[in-house]
């Protein structure tokens, strides 16, 4: 019997390892309820607003939530920024020619 916490060959499914600069976690949040006091036109536009995106008004709100957590954090700024950077590449001072070997750079001949 595999446990819900490990996968068919019996690893953690909570922390896979990737030997690239892209790791993979599988986060299990606990979730809390929450009752909320909308009024009934904003209740009905996020209704309409999930309908159009596929999605069930829950996820609709949460993703909003979210987004705006978020932005208000800088944490999309910073995000897009660095992914940016990512893209253009950095100047590592080589002006397009191949790097000195490891020898020539310390003089070992």
């Amino acid at each position: 019997m595999v446990s819900p916490e490990k996968d068919q060959a019996g690893i953690d499914k909570r922390f896979y390892m990737c030997y690239t600069y892209l790791c993979v976690f599988e986060v299990i949040m606990e979730k809390r309820n929450l009752t909320l006091a909308l009024p009934r036109p904003l209740v009905s536009r996020a209704k309409e607003m999930a309908v159009r995106e596929d999605r069930s008004l829950n996820d609709y709100v949460r993703a909003a939530i979210e987004e705006k957590i978020d932005r208000s954090s800088g944490y999309t700024k910073a995000r897009e920024r660095q992914l940016g950077l990512l893209g253009k590449g950095l100047n590592l001072g080589t002006r397009g020619r191949k790097p000195s070997s490891r020898d020539d750079l310390h003089d070992r001949k």
